[in-house]
């Protein structure tokens, strides 16, 4: 790979990237209280830029010997993706450059962890205006600059059941509908978030006259209220829980042979009740951004202590959105992420980690009973497409599609793009439901 030189690509832009950054008032609101100095540093070179925050004010200096309190390091060619129009995959954010590379020798954090994670907002914030800033005319133009269903009158109605789990007792289960369709798809909805992240979806004209769609916020999430046995801070996940709730969930609404679909870890929860399709009456499932299995894999940096779950989990799962995505929709799933009650998240990586382990077991999925279409976007550096199409080769015909342009959260990121797979998907169970 050729040379990238980080300071003489940089330096021009100081002045101008200066003023553009502190009239952003995303940056803005963001940095009230929040007074850091941190660097940017080319690790081949050791050129490094200084950005100091003081009351809300940002000040770019190059080279400056003043101590920082943390640096964000990669290597020249790390820096030349990540500035880059349309980075690949997972150069998109710098904690996808720590997720994969910051194991390799000149990628990393130096100095304060803890600062580097309170400071999280605002060094995102700087590293994405300044992408936008440099690449300038030459960024790609994203479509939607805010909500796109179709209907001026919201058509989901949202209401209340009870139901009585395991290990969480009884609790008040908040689940939508929307649609009058005559096949019926259940959306489950990812790790430390809630059913809003399917309202593009349920709300979508064409969906709503083939099928009725319902979610639901699971116990503790979103809307849901927490199970009598639930302490705050206490939550865990696992795998018969959730399956068992989605059976609770099926019975309790009547459900006949739903088509069910979810991504992250209700992704792999998808794999998970597909090997029980029998049992649970499941008449096909769309698993978005799952494997057979993912390893917990320690970042090698440490986020302990007392972080603001509020700003640190949107940010780190944020990363692993497409850079396609439109501004408003990553702003959105920021939010959804953000209003989660304090455990709720880590509660949910427990079975995304470590209480799924399908390796051996998904192949017993019986794909006549219950089709298997695994749909993946090429972003996604937590579950990537490689290891998602690994896992449908050990299920007998199940198909899978990597999703270009889309991350982590498709439904969320680009409700539009994600139909035109989507709609594959559904065409694909249909068919061989009626074979």
């Amino acid at each position: 790979m050729a040379f990238w030189n980080f300071e003489a690509e940089l330096r021009p832009t100081l002045p101008r990237l200066e003023s553009y950054f502190n009239s952003n008032e995303e940056f803005r609101v963001s940095s009230i209280g929040h007074d850091v100095s941190f660097g940017i540093t080319c690790s081949d070179t050791q050129a490094t830029l200084l950005v100091t925050i003081r009351a809300s004010q940002a000040l770019l200096e190059w080279n400056n010997q003043r101590q920082t309190e943390f640096t964000l390091t990669a290597r020249s060619e790390d820096w030349k993706e990540f500035f880059s129009p349309t980075p690949k995959p997972p150069y998109q954010s710098y904690w996808g450059i720590l997720r994969i590379l910051g194991s390799e020798p000149g990628v990393g954090i130096l100095g304060d962890a803890q600062a580097f994670g309170r400071s999280a907002r605002l060094w995102r914030l700087f590293l994405d205006t300044a992408r936008r800033h440099i690449t300038n005319s030459k960024a790609p133009v994203t479509n939607g600059i805010g909500y796109h269903e179709d209907q001026e009158d919201d058509s989901i109605v949202g209401r209340y059941a009870w139901l009585d789990l395991p290990v969480f007792g009884r609790t008040k289960i908040f689940y939508e509908t929307a649609g009058e369709g005559p096949r019926q798809i259940l959306w489950l909805h990812t790790a430390g978030a809630d059913s809003r992240e399917y309202h593009d979806l349920m709300n979508n004209k064409s969906l709503q006259e083939r099928y009725t769609m319902y979610s639901f916020d699971l116990p503790g999430h979103g809307r849901s209220y927490p199970g009598q046995q639930q302490l705050p801070q206490g939550y865990a996940n696992d795998e018969d829980t959730y399956v068992e709730i989605i059976h609770q969930v099926i019975k309790k609404l009547n459900l006949h042979q739903p088509i069910v679909s979810g991504a992250s870890m209700a992704g792999h929860v998808c794999l998970a009740v597909a090997i029980r399709a029998k049992e649970l009456g499941i008449g096909g499932v769309i698993p978005v951004e799952a494997a057979a299995h993912l390893p917990l894999v320690q970042p090698p940096y440490e986020l302990g202590g007392h972080l603001n779950e509020s700003v640190i989990n949107p940010e780190r799962v944020c990363g692993m959105i497409a850079p396609t995505t439109p501004e408003f929709q990553k702003r959105l799933i920021w939010w959804i992420y953000s209003s989660q009650s304090a455990g709720i998240f880590q509660g949910d990586l427990k079975f995304y980690f470590r209480g799924w382990d399908g390796r051996g077991r998904i192949k017993k999925i019986d794909t006549r009973l219950c089709p298997v279409y695994m749909l993946t976007g090429e972003y996604d550096y937590s579950c990537s497409p490689e290891v998602s199409g690994e896992a449908a080769a050990q299920i007998p015909g199940a198909r899978f599609e990597k999703m270009e342009r889309m991350g982590h959260f498709p439904m969320t990121e680009n409700p539009q793009e994600f139909m035109v797979y989507l709609n594959r998907a559904l065409e694909f169970i249909e068919e061989s439901r009626s074979q």
